[in-house]
């Protein structure tokens, strides 16, 4: 599942999970016959194991950028609904209009300035330039 591989393990991730793992699809057929008259009814879906509420929007922190950099938090909505025999779909819809874009170009710039600032604190930049390309680096 791609919630448990793509997504950084939190809290709200795990209620997430735990509604979905407890989803069920139903038919439901009963038929009442008491020689006169004949009821049927019918009810096909999607059910959850226990009543729950599910939380919309729900904040969750996919991996979108660098791991090493703290992944931004985003706001999903999560939809189940009815397919196919045999199938439960469920979905996660962005619901922060790509704000974590944001997020992320400054959680990576402050990650780079710091990558920086304890590089040039142990010696290990400094400008240098190759002979062969005359392009010059900082390592």
């Amino acid at each position: 599942m791609a919630l448990q591989t793509l997504f950084v393990e939190t809290p709200e991730r795990a209620q997430v999970l735990a509604i979905v793992g407890n989803l069920k699809e139903e038919q439901v057929r009963q038929s009442d016959d008491d020689g006169i008259t004949q009821t049927v009814t019918g009810r096909a879906g999607i059910v959850l194991g226990k009543d729950v509420k599910i939380p919309n929007p729900v904040s969750l922190r996919p991996y979108r950028t660098f791991r090493e950099v703290e992944q931004p938090e985003s706001k999903f909505v999560l939809r189940l609904t009815q397919g196919k025999e045999g199938e439960l779909p469920c979905a996660l819809f962005e619901a922060d209009g790509g704000a974590w874009k944001l997020e992320a170009m400054l959680k990576i710039r402050t990650y780079l300035a710091g990558a920086l600032s304890a590089a040039e604190k142990t010696g290990l930049t400094g400008s240098r330039s190759s002979s062969r390309t005359g392009v010059s680096i900082l390592a």
